[in-house]
């Protein structure tokens, strides 16, 4: 059943799980508590990542909290590559640590916005995208002037702009399932009044 992605059934479950585990660990959470800070969940935006740590605890929280976000995917997508050496696994692994970064299992289900661990993951993956990618930002944000709208609209445009790199499927499929994502997850804050 999953020969065309040179993985068992066994390899599947594995990358998916690793990927979401390793999503799932709320950085967030634990450098704010290490600096003494709020719990993210409880202040701001409520959201887990960089930038409500970084606001409502210190930057150096901030900062290590955006930099954990961002390579966790890179390094669940690395080490189940040493086990199932398949390309498949960068889709399959990779978009499940974004899934677990957004709905964490350690804290209830509260994490961040994807942005940074689908960032860690482009950058890798495919780096002249993160460049349209926000250039495309700035262009519509400049119109919708609303974040989690610019971010939806943006994110359900990926695989498109990844088109004119003519990726390998293995690429295409990660670049649509973090759209899906983030899609979802900014939706969540389609109504939200930025301060």
């Amino acid at each position: 059943m999953f020969d065309f992605l040179q993985l068992s059934i066994w390899g599947v479950l594995f990358a998916v799980i690793v990927g979401y585990l390793f999503g799932s660990t709320p950085s967030g959470v634990v450098f704010a508590w290490l600096f003494r800070g709020p719990d993210p969940r409880t202040v701001g935006s409520t959201h887990t990542g960089a930038t409500n740590v970084l606001r409502n605890v210190n930057w150096v929280a901030g900062a290590l909290t955006g930099l954990l976000d961002l390579t966790k995917g890179v390094i669940a997508v690395w080490l189940v590559m040493q086990i199932f050496p398949s390309p498949w696994v960068i889709p399959l692994t990779g978009v499940a640590a974004v899934v677990g970064h957004c709905w964490p299992v350690f804290t209830h289900f509260r994490g961040g916005m994807g942005v940074a661990t689908a960032g860690g993951l482009a950058l890798w993956q495919f780096p002249l995208l993160v460049l349209i990618v926000a250039a495309a930002y700035l262009g519509v944000n400049y119109f919708l002037k609303h974040q989690a709208r610019t971010m939806m609209v943006v994110s359900a445009f990926l695989p498109l702009m990844l088109l004119p790199f003519r990726p390998a499927p293995e690429k295409m499929a990660l670049a649509s399932g973090i759209a899906v994502a983030l899609v979802i997850r900014w939706a969540s804050d389609f109504n939200r009044i930025y301060d």
